[in-house]
């Protein structure tokens, strides 16, 4: 009897002791080998884990450390975290498939990151990683997220989260080996932010052939932007600096505000199933875009409507209301503002109102057109449209003249 107590005495004690070693209500700091090792023979880890800045790892000739969480352990409830681990060199977590966070900050060797179960991660950050060039994720890789940003890191490619399907935040900006983003992303509940990746700025791609639907897009510096299944952007979406020659959105139908500013290669812009525009719609300094004529839908602008450039032409057949202020600039003397003159007659433009052609500086919305350039000059329709008078001087004028014919009388 006594033996069976001892037993069941050293069972409980037992589990207790493994129960302990698989969960915490706080971070677990990981400082060797072994302390991997150990959450490692979890099965599920519940808690967080932090890799100490000191960690001793198995050390190779050049004294890098690579640290390995291989065995058993297929979830961690709470986050991965290394910050400015600067010997190690490898990370491996050969079962892990589900984790809370990933948060791998100024690992300044780290050039393997191995995960190649891992399909689910509700939010991953991979900042300041210029020796990592890929991620093993497996041939699925990551297919679930929430949030995921990709900041200075060496990668070449983002194969491993290429298969993701929906998420809410996606955010790849400043990794300079990068040159090809493409996503089969479907849906983005929050943001999109697409900048300066590839060193040079003259070769991205980015592509997201599934996408359908997102609340904010954002793309700076990319070469070629392919979005053929967009329908639908709830905030903005927005296109500055980049070096596309022409954006062609055939399926969007609606988006809150539309930014064009600074693509100074972009001499083509077709959105043809455009029906609205919620909010600001914007075409800006955009230099070799001659002619804007790829928005034969576009009906309503609830926002300003604000264009300058050297265009010379702008064609918006289908306009019905524009609720904002309305100003278009432009320094070419061809443009003319008839059509757009008669909106306002009309009253379909209800905000306040400037046209200008052969404008020597173009500008935004809330300015007034800068002199006009030497041997242009504003369309008739321009001045008309536009017109300032101060009316006190004009008064005064008159009184003088009146006051000069009594004279003379």
């Amino acid at each position: 009897m006594a033996i069976t107590i001892y037993l069941l005495s050293t069972v409980a004690l037992a589990s207790t002791v493994l129960g302990q070693a698989c969960s915490t209500s706080g971070t677990t700091t990981i400082s060797a080998a072994s302390d991997a090792s150990a959450v490692a023979s979890c099965s599920t880890y519940s808690g967080s884990i932090a890799i100490e800045t000191g960690v001793a790892g198995v050390t190779d000739q050049n004294g890098h450390t690579s640290l390995s969480f291989d065995g058993k352990l297929s979830k961690v409830t709470g986050n991965i975290t290394a910050t400015n681990v600067t010997n190690l060199s490898g990370l491996s977590f050969s079962g892990l498939q589900s984790v809370g966070g990933l948060d791998l900050v100024e690992l300044t060797l780290l050039s393997i990151l191995s995960a190649p179960s891992l399909s689910r991660v509700n939010a991953m950050t991979l900042n300041a990683l210029p020796a990592l060039q890929q991620l093993s994720f497996g041939d699925t890789g990551i297919t679930q997220a929430s949030s995921i940003l990709i900041t200075n890191t060496g990668l070449t490619s983002l194969q491993g989260i290429d298969q993701l399907k929906q998420i809410d935040v996606f955010n790849v900006n400043n990794n300079g080996g990068l040159t090809n983003i493409s996503l089969d992303i479907t849906s983005i509940s929050g943001s999109l932010d697409i900048e300066a990746n590839d060193g040079t700025v003259t070769g991205l791609t980015t592509s997201f052939p599934m996408l359908e639907t997102a609340q904010n897009m954002t793309f700076r510096n990319c070469n070629t932007i392919l979005l053929p299944a967009l329908k639908n952007v709830t905030t903005d979406l927005g296109f500055y600096g980049n070096a596309i020659k022409s954006l062609i959105a055939p399926n969007l139908t609606t988006t809150s505000g539309l930014i064009f500013v600074d693509n100074t290669e972009l001499t083509n812009i077709s959105i043809p199933q455009l029906t609205s525009v919620n909010g600001t719609y914007q075409i800006a300094n955009n230099t070799e875009l001659d002619k804007i004529s790829g928005f034969p839908k576009l009906s309503v602008v609830t926002g300003a409507l604000d264009f300058n450039g050297n265009f010379s032409e702008v064609d918006l057949p289908a306009l019905t209301r524009v609720a904002g202020a309305f100003n278009m600039q432009t320094s070419s003397s061809n443009f003319s503002c008839d059509d757009f003159k008669k909106y306002h007659d009309d009253k379909i433009i209800k905000g306040s109102y400037v046209c200008s052609g052969g404008v020597s500086k173009p500008r935004g919305a809330g300015t007034e057109p800068s002199t006009t350039s030497k041997g242009s000059k504003p369309s008739g329709s321009s001045a008309a449209g536009h017109m300032d008078i101060n009316y006190p001087t004009m008064l005064g004028g008159t009184s003088i003249l009146a006051g000069l014919l009594q004279f003379v009388l």
